[in-house]
């Protein structure tokens, strides 16, 4: 195989994976309310770093501040985020994450290993640490290249 064909393997391996995951994801991250729409836990999983406004999580996010703003509404409809005063701003909000929040991002950390455990249940320990080694330092990579920023500038979407 050639440079150029194993770099068209990995980016199709990469599609499919996307389309595995954004099918666990529909199916995995339900509520007892019913389904939550799945970018508004990338909020929560943000959120579970600290209290941030509203426009900070959007930035981590890379998204519209106005789809943040449905998202947290839900959020805090179903009690895993409250709003708070700013602390240094008593004009503006802060958005924190709450003990039912944290419990329900630990549950879906758990669900998310579970699943990439069973998937790769016949893989020797030393193949997962291949995969894991080499798959960090691409993304690294890739983010210097996309974005010409150090990787550590936008580790807090690795849990997301």
């Amino acid at each position: 195989m050639s440079r150029s064909s194993d770099v068209e393997a990995l980016m199709d391996a990469m599609r499919r994976f996307q389309h595995v995951r954004e099918r666990f994801i529909a199916a995995r991250m339900q509520t007892s309310d019913g389904a939550v729409e799945t970018a508004a836990f990338a909020c929560l999983f943000v959120l579970n770093h600290g209290p941030a406004r509203s426009g900070a999580v959007a930035e981590k996010l890379y998204t519209d501040p106005s789809t943040v703003s449905r998202h947290v509404a839900n959020l805090v409809k179903l009690g895993y985020v409250r709003r708070e005063a700013d602390p240094d701003d008593g004009r503006a909000t802060i958005l924190v994450i709450t003990d039912l929040g944290r419990k329900r991002v630990g549950q879906l950390r758990a669900q998310r290993a579970h699943s990439m455990l069973a998937a790769m249940e016949d893989w020797s320990d030393a193949d997962l640490h291949t995969l894991s080694t080499l798959y960090g330092r691409f993304v690294d990579q890739a983010e210097v290249t996309a974005w010409g920023t150090a990787a550590a500038q936008v580790q807090d979407l690795e849990e997301i």
